[in-house]
């Protein structure tokens, strides 16, 4: 079992290195990216397969279309935090390594080269699909980076200490901490770039967002990092 999960593994870290080569630059590192989109949040999703391909794929699944276009009970306008390619990718590709034999896995990568994520993405239960992309929703609203309140967040010996900031209850009825954060710039405490970072109730995990303020006309989107993983919240 050790020999199976260290050949997925491996195939994780190669893919995953693979992809960061590709990442586009100013999505990831400055917090930027094309900000203002005059469709719905399920078409913005689809314009981007790069990022979104797999969260489109598992949301029409499932049957989740209708909250990005607005029309389910979440409301007309939701902020998503946005998981991308990436961190489903990766948990995936964990859950695989988990379950099944080496050799199945070979055959699949034999067999479905070109189309691996979509075949493990079809397989995930449908239950467990639901519940991370909506535990990514705040029904209701859409909040900008700006929005978001001002807080603190230190961890000593197992011990977490918070201050400001604000519990939103989620679609999926989980509760994440979301605060504000500035850099010091020049110096000058509080002056620098403005953060923002979730931490989770039930897994105690901080995450931080790489995009902010992605604007459609059904909510806002901030994409987290390529480096969070489905279940970090």
């Amino acid at each position: 079992m050790k020999n199976i999960r260290h050949s997925l593994y491996l195939f994780l870290a190669l893919s995953f290195v693979l992809l960061s080569g590709c990442t586009k630059y100013d999505f990831v590192e400055t917090g930027r990216a094309n900000g203002n989109h005059n469709t719905t949040m399920w078409e913005y999703f689809k314009s981007d397969p790069y990022n979104w391909s797999l969260l489109v794929r598992l949301s029409s699944r499932i049957g989740l279309q209708d909250v990005f276009e607005g029309k389910s009970s979440y409301g007309k306008e939701i902020t998503f935090l946005g998981i991308t390619n990436h961190s489903i990718s990766r948990y995936l590709l964990k859950k695989y390594a988990e379950d099944h034999s080496e050799d199945e896995l070979n055959r699949l990568k034999q067999e479905k080269q070109d189309a691996l994520f979509d075949i493990l993405a079809d397989d995930l239960d449908a239950n467990e699909a639901k519940a991370f992309i909506l535990s990514s929703i705040i029904p209701k609203r859409a909040i900008t980076l700006e929005e978001f309140k001002l807080g603190s967040f230190i961890e000593q010996n197992g011990v977490q200490e918070r201050t400001g900031g604000e519990n939103y209850t989620m679609a999926s009825g989980k509760v994440l901490w979301l605060y504000t954060f500035k850099d010091a710039y020049a110096g000058v405490p509080g002056a620098g770039r403005l953060h923002l970072y979730i931490v989770s109730s039930d897994t105690k995990k901080k995450s931080e967002i790489a995009s902010h303020n992605i604007r459609t006309t059904t909510g806002i989107v901030h994409s987290l990092q390529y480096s969070f993983t489905l279940g970090d919240f």
